[in-house]
């Protein structure tokens, strides 16, 4: 191929070529290496979603540069469909990317199949309105149809927007430093998807949208097997790995205490309702004991410790009770009955406050023992025989 010979719209094409091959090697990859690890929880499995939806509109990009920029005798009927199809696969992606969100968040608005279905008629509409307009237009422009701009347009963005103010909300609630920066970084990906691709309804020609989406998934997807690796994979929240990182870059507050919790009689849940069921009461504990840490106003770090215990380090420079944190923890706990219904959830807190120049660990091991102390005396009021420790 002599380039110096090719017109404009041959280097136009190849140039969208590159940029969109560019796009789909990064989502395929992601795509294969996120479903290797075989994590069928419903955030992975929306965020593979997300994943094959950008895929396919990068597909039918190729498609619709193949009609734009080439001579085709079905020139136009290649570009309408091409649009039609890529519009779609954009909604569903930016849907696909709220309900990932959401899912992330806790579910506040999808518990029920009835909420769910709700969220998605916006998306249904949208999709619906662009095929039936695609089918009835005669020419390539689709695009400058006021409804396809509505359902297209505004539907998806209002979608990934919603994300974005739903992400930022949370970093704002939450103390905790590291989810902070997980919910920032999850809501700026929409962010830089919205900008893109107004950007790239200004410069048709050039293949802003699939470079700028190409870089944005790829960042995302560092920062989010970077988060995995001090992430708990069962509860969500900060693993052993993180606790070890977190106590050898401890900062000393003027106080500071550490809380030892452990499920009561977790075994007998194991027992009689299953691993499964018991994966899920830890999974309902963790989130239990997120909502009542979140009511202090000191600094907290939460972690899985191991199994079925978990430890809370609290630290503030002013003076603070500790009770009324633990009446918040077991307060919490409790109204996770009103979710499990099978069974009643009970812990048991050991809490050791770190003294001046005492060593963590030390406080960690005190606080511990306490919390076996305190369930062992909760088994000899029920008659329960006890092992000596």
């Amino acid at each position: 191929m002599d380039l110096l010979n090719l017109s404009q719209n041959e280097i136009f094409l190849i140039f969208h070529l590159f940029a969109y091959g560019f796009a789909i090697l990064a989502f395929t990859i992601i795509l294969i290496s996120n479903i290797s690890q075989k994590n069928l929880e419903t955030k992975n499995i929306y965020f593979n979603l997300v994943v094959i939806s950008q895929l396919l509109y990068f597909v039918f990009e190729v498609v619709w540069a193949f009609g734009y920029f080439g001579d085709s005798p079905n020139r136009i009927n290649i570009i309408r469909y091409s649009k039609m199809a890529y519009f779609v696969f954009g909604g569903f992606a930016a849907y696909f990317w709220f309900m990932y969100i959401e899912i992330l968040m806790g579910a506040k608005f999808s518990k029920t199949k009835k909420s769910r279905l709700l969220i998605a008629i916006p998306m249904c509409i949208s999709t619906i309105t662009t095929i039936i307009i695609s089918i009835v237009t005669k020419d390539e422009k689709i695009v400058d149809n006021r409804l396809v701009s509505i359902s297209q347009m505004y539907i998806p963005s209002a979608y990934v927007l919603l994300a974005f103010i739903y992400a930022v909300v949370m970093a704002i609630k939450t103390k905790n430093k590291n989810d902070r920066n997980r919910y920032i970084t999850y809501g700026i990906y929409p962010i830089g998807l919205i900008v893109c691709a107004f950007l790239q309804v200004y410069f048709l020609k050039l293949p802003i949208l699939s470079i700028g989406t190409a870089l944005l998934i790829i960042a995302l997807y560092i920062f989010k097997m970077q988060s995995q690796v001090s992430l708990d994979a069962l509860t969500g929240i900060n693993n052993r790995s993180a606790l070890t990182k977190y106590i050898g870059e401890y900062t000393r507050f003027n106080y500071s205490y550490v809380l030892m919790i452990d499920v009561d009689d977790f075994k007998s849940i194991n027992d009689n309702y299953g691993h499964l069921e018991g994966d899920k009461a830890l999974v309902i504990l963790a989130d239990s004991l997120k909502a009542g840490i979140s009511k202090c106003s000191e600094k907290s770090f939460l972690a899985r410790y191991g199994g079925d215990e978990f430890i809370i380090i609290i630290s503030s420079e002013d003076d603070f009770e500790i009770d009324p944190i633990i009446e918040n923890l077991h307060r919490a706990v409790d109204e996770s009955e009103n979710i499990t219904k099978k069974y009643k959830l009970g812990v048991s807190i050991g809490a050791s406050k770190v003294d001046k120049n005492e060593s963590i660990l030390k406080v960690i091991n005190e606080a511990d023992v306490k919390m076996y102390n305190i369930k062992r005396e909760k088994k000899i009021a029920r008659g329960i025989p006890v092992d000596k420790r």
